[in-house]
């Protein structure tokens, strides 16, 4: 997108409306400072002000991410124009890079599992029948609309809730079979987690709140010191360490929970809607955090969303309805804007009743 042809969209379209710079701050709740960075082209609107922006300078969506008026006639060709380079933008331009075998022992394995919710006059299958493997350092994501039974799949790999029958094996563990108090240990021993809601202490520290992971697990305090400092350098966040969380942004907390997450050396990270809670820009450095964390830490995550964009930084993609895995994706040699398109193509396939499973 060329922003300065849109800030200079922007600029003439306030002063068509007769506004000023200040005006329109006033009625969008925010700075002239803000104004004036979009109309010099030095910034963009954030995506919560795109709607009444639009609103208050008679314009559509497409007609200001393009920063021109479109025709009724050039309407569809400008409209696809405007999506393929707001895709482009988000997701960036990848190299496809090739796991190596050393990452392809199982860590995840569910065999005909199943959970049915039961109340005296009701009786409802939430998960029916769902068996699939996901091999180290791989990143996969769990797609669905709500209901669908993608956080109830999730929550029984958490160890959270349990299964009604089938086997949900880590790192060769059938969890079906530990106790609550081998339960706890368990997941305490092998599994990181990653929320919307980041689930830090307020009254604690970013460097309180991972060094108290690595403590639990009674972890010596020199490699606790040392472990937090390199994964902070290399998610950026060394200088927010010493910061509560309510003192720094959404997009550093969620960075603070992936280094807790990783921290421990878990066999699995379990992120839910990890981006729902973020704007697009913070969105973008999560997400990319996790392919680094799967590329260079060998990382094995599993995401569950309903984002597409989301989901196309992904290795593999497991969709499901009803309960049910009703597709597989696994992303090719291609690029995260061609596994994107093959994404939407197949939620197409799957919401429009065409029976498909890859």
């Amino acid at each position: 997108m060329d922003q300065k042809k849109i800030g200079s969209f922007i600029a003439a379209r306030r002063k068509d409306n007769g506004l000023t710079q200040s005006q329109l701050a006033e009625k969008l709740g925010i700075t002239d400072k803000a104004i004036s960075k979009w109309e010099n082209g030095k910034s963009m609107p954030d995506l919560s002000l795109f709607s009444p922006l639009c609103d208050l300078l008679q314009i559509t969506l497409n007609e200001l991410l393009l920063g021109e008026f479109i025709s009724d006639e050039s309407l569809k060709e400008k409209s696809n124009q405007v999506l393929l380079e707001v895709v482009t933008s988000w997701l960036g331009k990848d190299q496809w890079e090739i796991k190596t075998s050393s990452q392809m022992s199982t860590v995840l394995k569910l065999k005909n599992v199943k959970k049915i919710y039961e109340t005296e006059c009701t009786s409802t299958v939430a998960v029916k029948d769902v068996s699939f493997e996901i091999a180290k350092g791989s990143f996969v994501g769990i797609m669905g609309a709500s209901g669908s039974g993608k956080t109830t799949l999730l929550n029984m790999v958490a160890t959270i809730d349990k299964a009604t029958s089938g086997q949900i094996e880590i790192d060769g563990e059938d969890i079906a079979g530990l106790s609550e108090n081998d339960l706890a240990s368990f997941r305490r021993e092998h599994l990181g987690f990653v929320f919307q809601e980041y689930n830090l202490l307020d009254t604690l520290t970013v460097y309180e709140n991972i060094a108290l992971a690595l403590t639990i697990k009674q972890i010596p305090k020199v490699t606790v010191k040392r472990t937090i400092l390199n994964l902070a350098e290399r998610l950026d966040i060394s200088d927010v360490l010493n910061k509560f969380p309510y003192e720094i942004s959404g997009g550093q907390r969620q960075r603070c929970a992936c280094v807790r997450a990783i921290a421990a050396n878990p066999s699995l990270i379990l992120a839910d809607e990890p981006t729902g809670a973020l704007d697009s820009y913070s969105a973008k450095q999560l997400l990319e955090t996790f392919v680094m964390l799967s590329r260079e830490y060998s990382a094995t995550i599993l995401m569950v969303t309903h984002d597409a964009l989301s989901a196309s930084y992904c290795d593999k993609i497991l969709f499901m309805q009803d309960g049910e895995i009703k597709a597989s994706l696994e992303r090719e040699q291609e690029s995260k804007q061609d596994f994107f398109t093959r994404i939407l193509d197949t939620m197409a396939k799957i919401t429009g009743g065409v029976p498909y499973v890859s």
